[in-house]
């Protein structure tokens, strides 16, 4: 099992992002955020190919914004996939936003524990092979 402490009280772990180069940095990890999202700043170091675009609620909007949506993989500790990446245009961007946020299409793979002092993540196989066997 992976686990991080909060950053100054809040779950941020970290991550690498994988496009044409590899960015680590930090990213919130979010369970109200439907998709993984990345500042347009990190999607352009990334060469991100975008895909078309998507509405989208959250960030400070009170009305959908349009998102550009992109493919890349996503590393936290052991654990890498390919997920959808949702890129809020940089004017729709609130400033005091994090660079990076996890969204669900990345943390429904796997089990997510948030407990107010650390994240934890675990391959949900694993976790439930320890669960069966503690029954």
């Amino acid at each position: 099992m992976n686990c991080w402490d909060y950053i100054n009280g809040v779950p941020q772990i970290p991550v690498r992002l994988m496009g044409k180069t590899t960015v680590e940095e930090l990213g919130l990890v979010d369970c109200g955020a439907t998709y993984c999202v990345v500042h347009p700043k990190i999607a352009k170091l990334l060469g991100l190919k975008f895909q078309g675009s998507k509405p989208l609620y959250g960030l400070g909007s009170i009305k959908s914004i349009s998102a550009d949506m992109a493919n890349m993989e996503i590393e936290i500790g052991n654990l890498r996939e390919s997920v959808e990446v949702a890129c809020i245009r940089e004017e729709h961007y609130p400033p005091m936003a994090p660079e990076v946020i996890i969204g669900r299409n990345f943390m429904n793979k796997y089990a997510f524990i948030l407990d107010g002092e650390r994240v934890c993540i675990e391959d949900k196989r694993i976790l439930k092979e320890k669960l069966n066997k503690n029954i």
